[in-house]
């Protein structure tokens, strides 16, 4: 019952089981939460922490580093990604998450080799956090 719990819920519902674009499909769930749960820091908080426990113990399962197959840190890194914005501004978000995520550019890269969970996580936390001054930044100049 536990490992299933685990795999559900790191795995975003199963969405880290498609075989195409997992990490694509579980930042689409994260946009669905965002509009639910709309500048909830408590909420990205939460996921985040959550996800450190159960990607570690995530990876113990599919017995594989870092497995595709997780996704609650996409989910988490574009929570954090899209802190304080709505609409049109959530699809921006989107992409620029997903190019950070895919590129990785360093120090971004380097956060994957902190150990289990922590580094599962660090790099889409900071990918999020990114995207967000990012887009903040740019409303800033071109607004």
């Amino acid at each position: 019952m536990r490992k299933n719990l685990v795999i559900l819920v790191s795995s975003g519902f199963g969405l880290g089981l498609i075989p195409k674009a997992p990490g694509t499909f579980g930042t689409l769930l994260g946009l669905l939460l965002a509009l639910l749960f709309p500048d909830n820091i408590y909420f990205v908080v939460a996921v985040s922490f959550l996800g450190v426990l159960l990607s570690n113990e995530a990876e113990r399962i599919f017995a594989e580093n870092d497995s595709p197959k997780i996704v609650i840190d996409e989910i988490a890194g574009f929570l954090m990604a899209a802190y304080n914005w709505h609409g049109l501004y959530l699809v921006l978000a989107f992409f620029v998450f997903r190019i950070l995520d895919v590129l990785k550019p360093d120090p971004i890269k380097q956060l994957q080799k902190l150990p289990g969970g922590l580094g599962i996580m660090a790099d889409d936390l900071a990918a999020g956090l990114l995207t967000n001054l990012t887009m903040s930044l740019a409303v800033y100049l071109f607004r």
